[in-house]
Parts: structure tokens; sequence; C-alpha cells
């Protein structure tokens, strides 16, 4: 959230607001009574009339607001915004001659008020009911247009976020150490034994292969990232040996759920670079996703402690926080408000925890 330091600043909607109503006086102004003389009290009069429009008007602001209209139908929205132009129309009316009356004084104000269903007041509601109905529309396209920028700027920080973790990754996969432990084990093989070097090269292919395809910018199914973590663990566990104990627990249903790739994938290297270095071995790993009333939930968590950036005891790896940040920016981008990331220490386990509601809005995205 960003605060305004600027406590004079005014937003869209009033600036629009009040230019909006300036203008339309001025120009209701030039076409009826630029060739009359107005007297004060009709120049009273004439002001009254737009301010009580603009107060009406800020009502109706109100109730539009409290109205869930992104999940109404456009016929429903149509026939709220139509009673409520007619409606305030009225109000519109009575509100203008009940202040005006200690100008025009009272009988004429009582006079007025009797003839209120007349053919000259019923055009007056008319009208009054179109001016209404058409600011409503214009509130309601401006805020369609303002929400379809947002969503726009979200898709796009979105592409850059996973176009950035997918270029961390391929960091992470194709640094010399990786590619260095990871060939020397598959030439080692060869000797010892063909068939577990070539499932090997295969892992590797295959943990390459989903880092370089395009379509990895957007989403996949969860199924898709925890294969390509299954090859990573493979190549790791012909490194690290029995030191690396990995478990998996995937609900079926959680298998399908769509999430952004590589989400994960940076909290599984974090758990084997940093749990390396803090646990006793073997490490363990655990990865944990479940579906609970369309909400999924996924943990990874492995032995050791989590190191504070404040800790001087211990020097903290370089970039253990990058990747929890990136996955973070992602959650906060893709499922805005529908989604939690926790961290904690549990029973000697570093333990991260993934919470995303699945709405209509973000499965159709």
């Amino acid at each position: 959230m960003t605060l305004n330091t600027n406590p004079f600043k005014l937003s869209l909607f009033w600036v629009l607001q009040i230019s909006g109503w300036l203008l339309y006086g001025v120009i209701y102004y030039l076409i009826y009574y630029s060739d009359k003389d107005l007297d004060a009290a009709n120049t009273f009069g004439f002001a009254v009339t737009y301010v009580v429009a603009f107060l009406v008007t800020i009502i109706m602001r109100k109730i539009y607001q409290r109205l869930d209209y992104q999940h109404r139908s456009i016929l429903n929205v149509s026939g709220i915004v139509i009673l409520c132009s007619v409606s305030f129309a009225v109000l519109w009316i009575y509100a203008d001659r009940f202040v005006s009356y200690p100008i025009y004084g009272v009988e004429k104000f009582q006079k007025a008020l009797d003839k209120i269903t007349t053919r000259g007041n019923i055009g007056q509601i008319y009208w009054n009911s179109f001016i209404l109905f058409t600011w409503s529309t214009l509130y309601f396209l401006i805020n369609f247009w303002r929400q379809w920028n947002e969503q726009l700027l979200r898709t796009e920080k979105a592409e850059l976020l996973a176009q950035s973790a997918q270029l961390q990754m391929l960091r992470y996969q194709l640094n010399p150490h990786f590619l260095f432990n990871s060939l020397n084990s598959i030439r080692a093989l060869i000797l010892e034994d063909q068939e577990k070097a070539r499932e090997m090269v295969t892992e590797l292919a295959e943990l390459l292969r989903y880092s370089l395809v395009s379509k990895n910018n957007g989403d996949v199914p969860f199924s898709e990232e925890i294969t390509a973590i299954q090859h990573y663990f493979a190549i790791e566990k012909k490194r690290y040996e029995d030191n690396l104990k990995v478990s998996f627990d995937i609900d079926p249903l959680a298998e399908e759920y769509p999430i952004p790739s590589f989400l994960v994938h940076p909290l599984v290297e974090n758990a084997v670079k940093y749990g390396m270095k803090t646990s006793e071995m073997p490490l363990e790993i655990r990865i944990n996703a479940k579906v609970i009333e369309n909400q999924l939930l996924i943990t990874v968590s492995n032995t050791g402690i989590w190191l504070q950036e404040d800790d001087d005891s211990r020097s903290r790896p370089a970039g253990t926080g990058t990747g929890l940040k990136n996955v973070k920016e992602r959650l906060e981008n893709r499922f805005p408000g529908n989604y939690t990331l926790l961290t904690s220490e549990k029973d000697g386990c570093v333990v991260i925890e993934i919470s995303i509601l699945r709405t209509i809005e973000n499965a159709h995205d």
C-alpha cells in the first residue's frame, strides 16, 4: 500500500466529479441564461440546483461502491442504476426546492410541491433521471477502464516476474557447480552403469526443457511443477547420495491446480542449498500439497534452521531471500488478496507454507 504524501492531492473521482459538474453548469448557463438578467434569488437557485446534484451523485457513488457489480449481470446492474437514477431524480427536485424556499418564499415553495405531479414536474423528473443515468454510466465505464488498466499492469508485471524467475532458475541450473557435479556423476556412471547414466542424462534434459519452453511464463498444472522438481532431486541425489532424503505427499486434486511456473522450484532449491549448511545429515525434505474447499495448500519443509539476515554468528548465503521474495511478488500479482505465504521453524525444520484460493476471476485470467 502506498501512502499519499500530498494531503491536497485529489483522486481521479473527485477531479472528474468537480470539473464535470462545473462544466455542465457553465454549459447549461450559457445555453439558457446567458441572454437573461439573473437577480440574486435566481442566481442562488441556479447554484443550489447544481450543488444538490453534486451531493446526490456522491450518495449514489456510495451505493455503487457497496454494489458487487462484478458478480452481477448487466441487466441486474442496469436495473439498479435506473432505479437509483429515478429515485434520486425525485430527491434532487425536493431537496432543491427545500433548500431554495427561503429565497422564493414558503408560499411559492408549497405551491411547487403541490404541483409535483404536473406535466412540467414529471418532465423535470425525466430530465434529472437522464442526467443521473448518464452520470452513472460514466461512473461505471471509468471504473471498468481503470480496472482493465490495473489488470493489464498486473499481467505485464507477472510476465516480467515469470521471466525473472525463469532466468533465476537457469542461473541455478546452468551454474558451473551444478553442471560440473552433474556431468561428473554422468561420466562416472558411464563406466559403472550405462543405464543409470542414460537416466541421469534424461533427468538433466527434462529439467532444462522445463526451464526453456516458452509456455512456462504462464500457468502450468501443479503436476508439471512437481515433475520438474522430481527431475531436479533425481540429479541432486546422485550428488548427495544418502545425505539427501526426499518425500512427496501430493493430493490428486492438487495435481491439476494451475499455478505460475517455477513458483515452488525456488523454495526447493533453497531447501537443498541452505538445508545442507544447517541440517544434520541426512537432510530431509518434504513436499506436501492438498486441496481443501477450492484452496491449494503447499508445504515445503526441510530439516535445519532458518538463517536470519541479522544473525552475526553466521554469514547468510548470498541470495537466500531473493527466491522467496520473487515467489511472494508473483503470488501477489497472480492471486492478489487470495493467497498467504508463511515461514516458520517447527520441530527442527524450516517450513514454508503457501495457500492459494482459486476464485472465478483467477481461474479464468
